[in-house]
């Protein structure tokens, strides 16, 4: 659809198809399934996912980056269609072609910025500033893209944020983070999160993040704490132990306390980014449905600091295994309390959006996910 539709108003649903779908569950037990616990499921695995990773690397190199498009769409239509959850799947429907248009302007764009910086101080500046506040035009844009070709069973997902949201969320978390010196990051986390939910439809139902700004500081500075708390008890433990024993090397002391810096500090980041995710879902609605999840924090903290050793150890070949296995334990620790009926899902009417702002968004390495 070529024509646009004013971004302040939210489409009206419309039917996917004007027959009545086949049901999920039985005309008799339909009431009875609903209200319970349904767990998503990742049915793909590493030696598969392997194949597509190692091909889309070696087609990229030597076709000079032209085939990163078609590289993209399989390995997001890999982990799309091997997400279950309720007898339906997930699909990815974004076309290589477009992604790759949106690709070329990028690079072009970049390359300008990268010519900047070798010959005039000034335009590098003003291309600094103007990439700065494109951030929310690049990461609303992104989002929308990503919606609207992203499919459950029949039915596609839509972002309705608007580019005045987008700059108006931009705005607070700048002004949190700078007016109390980084302090409270945690509270633009969280704007940035229901920003991003709170425009986010599935078909006709309506995504929410009920969480407080509250819950999002314990999440990020309880790990922080918890550090600082075990390295003050370790302290202790090493000026007692040094003060009443006598002859013993210093050196060996300090290379504990190193460790321990080196330990504690490798785990904070793997837990803030466990305690963020268990946060996010435990707190989101679909409609009237809940999400919730059992993920572990330790263990996710755990997944996350060895895939980085085994992918330095293994020179990157074993990143593939690296990525199946968190993505596995993330999915599979998500479950749906369902109280809405997935066969009434109803599509919202929306615009074919390009991928320019996604390729600049990769190009730059800016973060976009939920």
């Amino acid at each position: 659809m070529q024509n646009s539709q004013l971004e302040t108003d939210l489409p009206p649903a419309l039917p996917i198809i004007n027959e009545k779908p086949p049901t999920l569950f039985g005309e008799t037990d339909q009431a009875e399934l609903l209200g319970r616990n349904y767990t998503f499921r990742f049915k793909g695995n590493a030696s598969e996912y392997f194949g597509i990773w190692i091909v889309n690397i070696l087609l990229t190199i030597i076709t000079i980056g032209f085939y990163a498009p078609w590289a993209k769409v399989r390995r997001l239509r890999y982990f799309y269609g091997n997400t279950w959850v309720f007898q339906r799947r997930f699909d990815f429907t974004g076309l290589p072609t477009k992604i790759l248009v949106g690709r070329i302007i990028a690079l072009v764009v970049y390359g300008g910025f990268s010519l900047a910086v070798k010959y005039s101080w000034e335009a590098f500046l003003a291309g600094f500033v103007l990439i700065f506040f494109a951030v929310p035009w690049l990461i609303r844009s992104t989002i929308r893209f990503r919606a609207r070709n992203s499919k459950f069973s029949n039915s596609r997902f839509f972002f309705s944020g608007t580019n005045k949201s987008a700059y108006w969320c931009f705005a607070k978390c700048l002004a949190v983070v700078v007016f109390t010196l980084g302090l409270f990051t945690p509270v633009a986390v969280w704007l940035y999160k229901r920003e991003c939910l709170n425009h986010l439809y599935l078909g006709q139902l309506k995504f929410s993040l009920n969480a407080s700004w509250g819950d999002y500081m314990r999440a990020m500075y309880m790990p922080l704490f918890v550090f600082m708390g075990g390295i003050a008890v370790l302290s202790i433990l090493m000026a007692i132990l040094f003060g009443s024993s006598d002859g013993l090397n210093p050196t060996y002391y300090v290379f504990l306390m190193a460790a321990a810096y080196f330990l504690g500090y490798m785990f904070i980041w793997p837990l803030t980014a466990a305690r963020l995710f268990i946060t996010t879902w435990n707190n989101t609605t679909l409609s009237r449905s809940q999400f919730q999840t059992n993920c572990n924090q330790w263990r996710y903290a755990w997944i996350v600091l060895s895939n980085w050793f085994a992918k330095v150890i293994s020179l990157g070949l074993l990143t593939p295994w690296a990525v199946v296995r968190l993505y596995k334990y993330q999915t599979e620790s998500l479950r749906l309390m369902l109280v809405d009926d997935p066969d009434q899902l109803q599509n919202q009417m929306q615009q074919d959006h390009n991928a320019i702002a996604e390729e600049l968004s990769d190009i730059f390495d800016l973060d976009i996910s939920l």
